[in-house]
């Protein structure tokens, strides 16, 4: 349930929105050396991180809620594990930022955390629910640090179920897809990530192996009590709206 599934070649322009250190723009631009790429994120750090991994990407420090883009720019726009991470009041203006940005007939792949039965698993909602071991095994985080830096407070982190990714979505669109995937494993890996992460050991052979095993359990589609859900949406005119199981 990869968001690469869904961007048909050729590539001729993608916007990733929530960009982070420009994974995605670089697997775009590997496939596509000619397409536009464009990308918004609020991390500094990860903002530098994504213009040396892809120089010519167009990349601005802006969250989806006030994309700085004109109308009809794009023929894809990514949104991948950014969502749950938005206050609530900005959710479905990043929505409608992103189907303005997107040219008639453009697609939005969107994946984020899904209202499984294992929800309660996250990692990250941790920082909530047992703060003091949080900060003791991860200590601040670079988005504790930019959130701070902007005004706000980083999010709990919301799983969301396609009832509500249809409310938040609004009209306007066409839904090609929705694929669920993962159960358990992934946030397993998740937390047993953590002291890896603390150490900036990004790169040490079991953190690969602890991802490599989540990716795999996110591939199994587990219908409703999946951990994670993607979307595809196509943009049509806001009189005119589809949708698929």
């Amino acid at each position: 349930m990869w968001a690469s599934d869904y961007l048909m070649q050729p590539i001729e322009s993608v916007l990733d929105v929530g960009c982070n250190a420009g994974a995605r723009l670089k697997w775009c631009r590997a496939r596509s050396p000619k397409a536009r790429l464009a990308g918004v994120e609020i991390n500094e750090k990860a903002i530098l991180d994504a213009k040396a991994a892809v120089p010519d990407a167009e990349i601005h420090r802006a969250g989806g809620e006030a994309i700085p883009f004109p109308d009809n720019s794009f023929q894809y726009a990514t949104c991948e594990e950014v969502l749950e991470h938005m206050p609530a009041e900005l959710r479905a203006p990043a929505f409608r930022e992103i189907w303005r940005v997107l040219r008639p007939g453009g697609r939005l792949i969107l994946t984020t955390p899904h209202a499984g039965w294992f929800a309660w698993l996250d990692s990250n909602n941790i920082r909530f629910r047992i703060p003091r071991l949080y900060r003791w095994v991860v200590g601040q985080g670079g988005r504790d640090a930019n959130y701070a830096a902007m005004g706000r407070q980083v999010e709990w982190h919301y799983h969301f179920s396609k009832r509500e990714l249809e409310e938040l979505a609004g009209d306007g669109w066409r839904w090609v897809a929705v694929h669920r995937g993962g159960l358990f494993v992934f946030p397993l890996m998740g937390i047993l990530s953590w002291p890896f992460y603390r150490r900036n050991m990004h790169g040490h052979w079991i953190l690969n192996f602890l991802n490599r095993v989540a990716g795999w359990d996110y591939k199994l589609d587990f219908g409703a009590a999946s951990y994670g859900i993607c979307i595809v949406l196509e943009k049509q005119s806001a009189a005119s709206q589809q949708t698929t199981a």
